[in-house]
């Protein structure tokens, strides 16, 4: 160790640690004390003795040696030997007191030092100098440092330097090695700075351990041996001692020393401890447990003291250095600080290159081809391969090769050359041109070195000891630079020498490519097999292994296997970064094209948080250019050097980068300004989260005017300022391309932003602009249009248009909204200016509105602020289409909201003012509420009325309103011709809404229908509502006072106010004076029980009264409407009548004169009460029907006659009835002479009354049908029932449903129905409802004799003709019993077995039985589970049945024998009219041609339905064969027909088809779903279309059919005028296709299903359709599912003209509340709607809210579906409830 420097005086040391040396002393005991006190010689001695206190007489003695050095000097060394000190102070007091107390300069003070000799001094044997012995350590450690560092660096060409050896640092505390998705990928602390090695020394005091990292050749071992010869050399003072342990060493053996372990744990941060190459480290790093100890003096193994020392529990506070492969320090503590070495730039490869060639002839050339080569040159950015790369050069140069391209392509193919210079050096080895004959020569020594390569690689070695290697193998290894020899040093100090075998060399254990588990040795080993695959290697390998066809067969195989399992990871999409850089570096090995091509596949490459070496990136720019299209490049985070971005213009087909994190700042822009110029694909760059300054982002804009095709630009998250948005916006007009740009956070100002606008009027091409001033202008987007661009320039003077400015929370002076509006002024083109959240003072808003009211191009503002704050203005699409040249302006509507704004009536003078000026518009909105106007405020709008022509809704809610004010508004309602509504609430004090009519067309339809009512004379309906209110009797007096004279006709409503009885009947007395008056609602009015009977009293009172409702939760109103007598109803829903009040009504109700309906729900009833309504049906002849439900939903309805010829119906559900109900029932019944439809649902009768109701049913000849449903009947009871009504003498239907009919049951109760009762015509059993039809004959058939003699002579005959056994669960042995309807039914015509399982055992039944069915004209046998041979055996007894008129075998399957059966037996059928083959499944192809052949023999087919069959070529052309010249064909089912070739043999197929359909003039029903004809399959069809004057129905879904396609098909559409169903869903019909529809639907008078359900029609094809369905009378079912638009307003305004509409849907069109309010207009007018689908729209609250209050007059509508809308989960339960109509749910 060196001494130490000379300034550093013992006498000034000791003074400096005196009070620490005083305590240490004081520990001390007095006995070793007393030598040192003794040298102080006798006086001093004594005087010390005369202080009493031992610390004090100590601090004299240390005090009296502090003043000559050499005495001094000699304290110090007794000191040290007899007493106790602290190493670190022994070693400082020592340092500074020299080795031997004679050295010093000052003499010796003969009183100090001759009187007392050194035999004085007592003598420790085991107190030594520990000095000495860390010096000559120090000197050893040294010498053998300085040993390896000259045998390492042999043969390096140039000096290592640790001041030019970089380091990527990372600054981070801990270290997560897997990271999140959560995480956010430009975190600052993941990317730290670029340090050097040197620089790096000297802050590893500061970490406990730090980790250098570094890809294998990267040179983290030379650089580790020239720290420890710096350190050797003194060049590092802070470490007194550094050890560089190799972990390819340490896996052979350990040391320790006593002193030296000593003084290092006394000093701890002067220890230095490099580990070197922990990736060749056979253990893994394992913490520490937290109670172990360490023992100095207990021996350690390798792993123990490494994991210590990382850990800090050895040695806590030495500086810990550790080299290794980036990937292998996952087990590493968190704690460690990474590292990572950058390898050379390309100045450092120039100055290697140059070193290394230095006196070669051709040295300029040489270093020039080295640099020539990008992709050489990437290779030698990694320390080792530039090296090798240098010797490749040279060896390569030496035979002679001086001017083609040299150097391979690939490191595997550098190392084949490299191999051959190896070899070459061998002494006898051959001369150089014979170099090609190396590998071959040397063959059996190559395989014996790869060979001990794969053991060594088998236990994890690279280090062998010589005894393991031949001495012949060795000595050519040696001599061929295969094997080198290094020192091992040992616990008995010898060294001996090792051979290490060079692994990147071993060759053969790379082709080998096995599979053993990934390790340090074998982690590259996959790059260099896939280079040894790559087409160039193929010589070499063969020259390895020998030669021969059997080596070339061998070879060949290999290397196509290893591209298959790269062609495997080039499918995967998912992969890491890490990952997806290894497969392009393997990629890049096999450079195999098409392989590339496959890797870059994907859209983007994802490389986020990584390292990318030069290397890395030539492998992606080599993967990247075989791209067929274009690919993405993302950098978020990622660790390059500037080196990197030149292999970027070796992609081609660049479609975007991103470069996200905080290194990359002007310097990197300044690089990549001159690589993107370079990028010809290049559409979208991003360098966000970075360090960008106004000056890279100058350069960046200069270099972008380079890149003409740049469409998105994302400078994000920088530090670009005002100053930077300046300079990008100034390339605005340059790029002619762009689309958008997005600047947030960049640190500007509202002054960065007023430049931004200031480019908007000389840009046409800017279309938005939009900012958000929170969090540092978090969002700053600019966007363009490039179709306004194209526009600009073919047409001088076009303005842009459709432009939006939005500068969201900032803050404004007056001076900057000045500033502001100045811009918007001048800038053309604006469609809206949002200010959101923004604050300025009372003046800047008034600059706002004086500026926006003189612009003519504002439509609408709307100014809220009240917070947060919303200030938005929107401009007219009208001047933005406007032309400068143009003679005359269209008036446009202006909109004007200042809400919150704190008004006063003084105000509104200015507002006039404001509002006079809008000359060249109009105000058709003028919304106020939420201010402090009052009633003065309220005359003052109402005075201005005139001056506004066009006004259409004025607003003044919540101004502190009252009655006075309301009685204005009365007034002036019936005075203003154009105020048409009301609306006040609260008295006046909320809301407070004035609508008007306007003068001016608004929407398509609407306002026609407006103007013909004021021509033809009739007044519009107006409207007065004062709800929410207490309206008291002087009120409701003067109110209905200024009401009166109102002329047409008015609507009152009262809802949810408070009224008397005074006030009700102060209101009633009003009544007959207002003539006008049409309805009164009184919803949910608080009133006593006399005021609502009151109200039930205007129904005799008041002539005019024709309908008094009542209904559920509080809805009540009056009708005055002169309608039709059959529309006259009552509603006492939701009352508490209960059966007293029901009964009384009852006795009441002939005295009404209500002729529609009574509603009485939810009103309390018992069994009592509901036989009291159903009396109501016997003493009242003008009652048609009855229905009452006591279960949860409480119905309760009386229905009047409309036809004095109609029957009686009668529906009780959940009654349960006792038997002394049931009696009063029959009772009842017995009284109901025209009573022909009865149904009881869930009753749960008993037996005694089912006997009691089967005695009246028999006595009630006009019934019909009678419903039983789940009422708990057994199969006796039904039978019994069935024997009973069997005298009945007219035609009956009985359909009984109860959960046990099924299966065996369902059979056994339809044979004994048949055997109890002869009248049975039809009986059928639909899943578990049985419907049984009952028909007398006027003959009685009389018992026949059966024709086999075994059978009795009494059996009976049924003359049953139908019977049905569907979907009821039936198996195969179920079907016996079908051998006893054989013998007993002989006039069946039809059997209906269908949607069941038909398994071999039924269909043996079933052939069994067939025979004897001679009538049968009808058999279904649609099966859910079949036998392969079922067909087969059905089909062999069908030939019998020759009155066969229809079959059905859908989805059975056939096998090859039962087509062959059909085949054969099919033409045998005669009558056979219609067959049914739908989703049948044929085995083979040969089956299905020989069914095909036997379809195209039946002449007489009438209906053919092929649904969902798979054919080849040759089945299309059997079935289109088959299909030619059947001129009886009436019904044709083809959907979905497919073939098992391509897609263009289907529409080839589809083709052929369409063809055979000529001459079917009898055609009448035709599915052609999804055969994908396209245009040319519809031009085939319309040659046939034009002949089917028959046609009812046709169903063209999902047919590639165009829109012009569709507009030529519409327009045929239009011959056949019988059509009642059409059918195109799923096309691309459009604008033309729905213009034609207009046309050609009006001319289909019986058109009832109209499906036209994803089309792509917009709103212009949506107003087409819509002015059609005025004139569409019949049409019952239309859907418009998904057809590209949301504007559906008009189309539903015109469903008021589809009177006979019963299903209506409009679901998934994103339709709007506009939508739902004009559908709950018209929706009462719809009499016979029963389902509108809305599903999947943009529906709120407020329009579901609309819907369910017009379901009150909807009775016929069923379900409103509103699933997936806009409606919460609380709003759709509460809607619910009010209206279970409405449903919500997706079922």
């Amino acid at each position: 160790m060196d001494e130490v420097a000379p300034e550093a005086d013992v006498v000034t040391v000791v003074a400096e640690v005196r009070s620490q040396l005083v305590e240490v002393l004081l520990r001390n005991a007095d006995h070793r004390l007393e030598p040192l006190f003794q040298l102080a010689g006798p006086e001093a001695c004594e005087r010390f003795c005369s202080t009493t206190d031992r610390k004090e007489r100590i601090s004299q003695l240390v005090d009296h040696f502090t003043s000559r050095r050499q005495a001094c000097a000699r304290f110090v060394h007794t000191a040290s030997m007899l007493c106790d000190l602290p190493l670190d102070l022994e070693f400082r007091l020592l340092s500074a007191a020299g080795y031997h107390a004679d050295e010093t300069e000052d003499h010796a003070d003969p009183e100090c030092i001759i009187d007392q000799p050194d035999e004085h001094i007592p003598q420790y044997p085991g107190k030594r100098l520990r000095r000495d012995y860390v010096g000559s350590y120090s000197t050893a450690v040294k010498t053998t440092l300085l040993q390896k560092y000259e045998r390492v660096t042999r043969g390096v060409a140039r000096e290592v330097r640790l001041d030019r050896a970089r380091v990527s640092l990372q600054h981070r505390l801990s270290r997560q090695r897997e990271r999140t998705p959560s995480q956010t990928q430009d975190s600052e602390d993941r990317m730290g700075d670029v340090v050097t090695v040197q620089s790096l020394l000297s802050s590893l005091s500061k970490f406990p351990l730090t980790v250098l990292l570094g890809p294998a050749g990267s040179g983290k071992t030379v650089l580790m041996h020239c720290v420890g010869q710096r350190w050797a050399r003194g060049e590092l003072p802070d470490f007194h001692l550094l050890f560089l342990l190799e972990f390819r060493q340490l896996n052979l053996g350990d040391e320790a020393g006593e002193a030296v372990l000593a003084y290092m744990q006394a000093n701890p941060e002067k220890v230095c401890m490099i580990f070197d190459g922990y990736d060749e480290f056979r253990s893994k790093f394992t913490h520490w447990k937290s109670d172990a100890s360490w023992d100095p003096w207990r021996t350690l193994s390798v792993l123990e003291l490494f994991s210590g020392l990382c850990s800090g529990r050895i040695l806590p506070g030495c500086s810990v250095l550790v080299t290794c492969r980036p990937r292998n320090t996952v087990d590493l503590p968190e704690s460690a600080v990474e590292g990572e070495l950058l390898g050379f730039d390309r100045q450092q490869v120039k100055e290697y290159a140059e070193q290394y060639f230095q006196g070669k002839d051709h040295k300029e050339n040489l270093v020039q081809h080295l640099l020539a080569s990008r992709h050489i040159l990437t290779m030698c950015y990694v320390p080792a391969l530039c090296h090798l790369c240098c010797v490749c050069l040279d060896h390569l140069f030496s035979q002679g090769h001086h001017s083609t391209p040299l150097l391979p392509a690939t490191v595997t193919q550098v190392y084949q050359q490299i191999l051959t210079a190896f070899l070459s050096k061998v002494p006898g080895g051959g001369s150089a041109g014979e170099a090609t004959l190396l590998v071959q020569r040397y063959q059996a020594e190559l395989n014996q070195v790869c060979q001990l390569a794969m053991e060594g690689l088998d236990v994890s070695r690279i280090v062998f000891s010589t005894k393991s290697i031949p001495p012949r193998l060795l000595d050519f290894a040696v001599k061929a630079g295969l094997l080198y020899q290094l020192e091992l040093t040992h616990d008995d100090g010898p060294s001996v020498e090792e051979p290490e075998l060079r692994r990147k060399l071993n060759l053969k254990s790379r082709w080998a490519a096995r599979s053993d588990p990934k390790t340090v040795f074998t982690d590259t080993l996959h790059q260099y097999v896939c280079g040894l695959a790559a087409p160039a290697c193929a010589p070499f390998l063969l020259q390895l292994t020998g030669g021969g066809a059997a080596a070339k067969g061998r070879v060949g195989r290999r290397q196509g296997a290893v591209l298959k399992i790269l062609q495997s990871f080039a499918g995967t999409p998912h992969l890491t970064g890490p990952k997806l850089v290894e497969l392009c570096c393997c990629t890049l090995e096999t450079q195999d094209v098409s392989l590339a091509r496959a890797v870059a596949g994907r859209p983007r490459f994802e490389l986020r948080n990584i390292h990318l070496a030069p290397p890395d990136m030539d492998a992606l720019a080599f993967v990247v250019s075989a791209a067929e299209a274009p690919v993405g490049l993302d950098f978020a985070g990622c660790s390059m050097e500037t080196e990197c971005l030149q292999a970027l213009p070796g992609c081609r087909n660049i479609s975007y980068l991103t470069f996200r994190s905080r290194k990359y700042g002007d310097a990197f822009a300044e690089v990549l300004t001159g690589i993107i110029p370079r990028l010809p694909t290049l559409r979208r760059l991003e360098l966000i989260c970075g360090s960008l300054t106004v000056v890279g982002a100058a350069k960046l804009a200069k270099a972008l005017e380079s890149c003409p095709k740049i469409t998105e630009l994302n400078l994000s998250d920088n530090h670009l300022k005002d100053q930077g948005l300046r300079k990008v916006a100034e390339m605005f007009p340059k790029l002619k391309s762009l689309h958008s740009i997005l600047l947030g956070k960049n640190s500007c100002s509202l002054d960065g932003i007023l430049t931004l606008l200031e480019k908007m009027a000389p840009c046409p091409n800017i279309q938005a602009i939009h900012t958000d001033g929170q969090k540092d202008f978090c969002e700053i987007k600019v966007l363009f249009s490039q179709r306004l661009e194209l526009l600009s320039t073919q047409q001088d003077g076009l303005n842009p248009t459709g432009r939006t400015v939005r500068i969201l929370n900032c803050s404004f002076t007056a001076k900057k909204m000045k500033e502001l509006c100045q811009i918007l002024t001048g800038c053309p083109g604006l469609s809206a200016i949002e200010l959101h959240g923004s604050t300025f003072s009372l003046d800047g808003l008034e600059i706002l509105m004086k500026s926006l009211a003189v612009c003519p191009e504002v439509n609408e503002v709307d100014v809220r602020l009240q917070e947060p704050t919303q200030i938005s203005v929107l401009y007219s699409p009208e001047t933005q289409r406007h032309t400068p040249g143009e003679a005359t302006v269209k008036k446009i509507e202006k909109r004007l909201r200042l809400v919150s704004c704190g008004l006063h009536p003084r105000d509104l003078t200015k507002l006039c003012e404001t509002l006079k000026d809008c000359t060249t518009a109009a105000l058709t909105l003028l919304d106020v509420s939420d201010n402090a106007l009052g009633d003065q405020g309220l005359q003052t709008l109402v005075d201005l009325l005139p001056q506004l022509s066009v006004i259409q809704e004025i607003n003044v809610s919540e101004n502190a309103v009252t009655m006075e004010g309301v009685l204005v508004l009365a007034a002036i309602l019936c005075t203003d011709k154009r105020l048409h509504k009301v609306e006040v609430s609260h008295g006046g004090k909320k809301s407070v809404v004035m609508m008007f009519h306007s003068s001016e067309r608004r929407q398509s339809g609407e306002w026609q229908e407006v103007r013909n009512s004021q021509q033809n004379g009739i007044h519009l309906c107006k409207s007065f509502s004062l709800t929410h209110s207490d309206v008291q009797p002087s009120r409701i007096n003067r109110l209905c006072g200024k009401l009166s004279p109102c002329p047409g006709q008015l609507v009152l409503n009262f809802s949810h106010s408070s009224l008397s009885d005074a006030s009700i009947e102060k209101l009633l007395q009003r009544l007959p004076r207002m003539a006008a008056l049409q309805l009164l609602e009184l919803n949910h009015v608080q009133m006593s029980t006399e005021g609502a009977l009151l109200l039930v009293s205007s129904l005799i009172n008041c002539q005019r009264v024709k309908a008094v409702e009542l209904r559920s939760q509080g809805e009540a109103c009056i009708k005055f409407l002169q309608i039709k007598a059959e529309q006259v109803a009552c509603n006492l829903s939701g009352n508490l009548l209960r059966d007293e009040g029901v009964q009384c009504f009852v006795e009441f109700l002939p005295k009404l004169r209500i002729s529609n309906s009574v509603k009485l729900n939810d009103n309390r009833l018992t069994q009592t009460g509901a036989l009291c309504l159903v009396n109501s049906i016997a003493v009242c002849k003008r009652i048609m029907a009855v229905e009452v439900s006591l279960g949860m939903e409480m119905k309760s309805l009386i229905r009047f006659i409309q036809d004095s010829n109609s029957g009686k119906a009668l529906s009780l559900r959940e009654c349960c009835f006792g038997t002394a109900h049931l009696q009063k029932l029959a009772d009842i019944l017995k009284n109901c002479p025209r009573l022909d439809r009865l149904e009881l649902c869930c009753n749960t009768l008993q037996n005694d009354g089912v006997q009691i109701l089967q005695r009246a049913l028999s006595r009630l000849p006009s019934l019909q049908l009678l419903g039983i449903k789940n009422n708990g009947l057994s199969a006796q009871v039904i039978e019994e029932l069935l024997k009973e009504l069997g005298c009945h003498t007219n035609r009956l239907e009985i359909r009984i449903e109860e959960p046990w009919i099924k299966e065996e049951a369902a059979v056994q109760l339809v044979s004994g129905c048949l055997n109890l009762n002869s009248s049975i015509r039809k009986i059928r059993v639909y899943k578990t409802t049985v419907s049984i039809t009952l028909e007398k004959e006027d003959t009685m058939t009389t018992p026949l004799t059966s024709r086999d003699d075994s059978m009795k002579a009494t059996s009976t005959v049924s003359l049953v003709e139908s019977i049905g056994l569907v979907d009821c669960d039936l198996q195969g042995h179920h079907l016996q019993f079908l051998l006893t309807i054989s013998h007993n039914c002989p006039m069946l015509q039809e059997l209906d077995l269908s949607h069941n399982s038909i398994s071999r055992e039924g269909a043996e039944f079933l052939s069994s039985a067939l025979p004897r069915l001679a009538n049968l004209r009808t058999l279904r046998l649609g099966s859910k589970q079949t036998s392969e041979d079922g067909v087969e055996i059905i089909t062999q007894s069908m030939s019998y049945c020759h009155k066969m008129e229809s079959l059905s075998l859908a989805h059975h399957v056939i096998n090859d024998s039962g087509a062959t059966a059909l085949k054969r037996t099919l033409p045998q059928l005669q009558n056979l009219r219609a067959i049914d083959l739908s989703y049948c499944s044929v085995l083979t192809m040969e089956g299905s041609h020989d069914l095909l052949q036997g379809l195209g023999q039946c002449a007489s087919l009438e209906d053919l339905s092929l649904d969902s069959i798979v054919l080849d070529a040759k089945g299309i052309d059997l079935l289109a064969a088959g299909l030619q010249h059947k001129a009886s064909i009436r019904r044709l089912i083809l959907n979905r027909i497919t073939t098992t070739t391509d897609s263009s043999d289907e529409v080839g197929g589809a083709m052929v088809l369409l063809r055979s359909l000529e001459g079917f003039l009898r055609m009448e029903e035709i599915e052609l779903d999804k055969i994908w004809m396209g245009d040319h399959g519809v031009q085939e069809l319309v040659r046939h279309l034009r002949t089917w004057q028959s046609l009812r129905r046709i169903s063209l879904s999902k047919n590639l059919v165009s829109d012009a396609g569709g507009e030529l098909l519409v327009e045929t559409l239009g011959h056949c005028t019988t059509l009642e169903e059409i059918i195109l869903s799923g096309n691309s019909l459009g604008v033309l296709s729905a213009a034609k529809l207009g046309q050609v639907l009006p001319v289909l008078p019986q058109l009832r299903v109209l499906d036209l359900s994803e089309n792509h029609f917009g709103t212009e094809g949506a107003m087409k359709l819509s002015e059609s369905l005025g004139q569409m009378k019949s049409l019952q079912k239309l859907k418009l599912i998904s057809i590209g638009t949301q504007e559906l307003t008009g189309l539903a305004a015109s469903l008021r003209h589809c009177v006979c509409a019963e299903e209506v849907s409009l679901a998934w069109n994103g339709c709007d509340d506009s939508v739902a309010l004009k559908l709950a207009e018209v929706l009462p007018q719809c009499q016979k709607l029963k389902c509108l689908d809305l599903e999947s729209n943009k529906i709120s609250s407020t329009g579901a809210e609309e819907l369910a209050k017009s379901l009150r007059s909807c009775p016929s509508v069923e379900v409103i579906r509103l699933w997936r809308n806009r409606v919460s989960s609380e709003a759709a339960e509460r809607l619910g409830a009010k209206e279970p109509r409405l449903n919500f749910s997706s079922t």
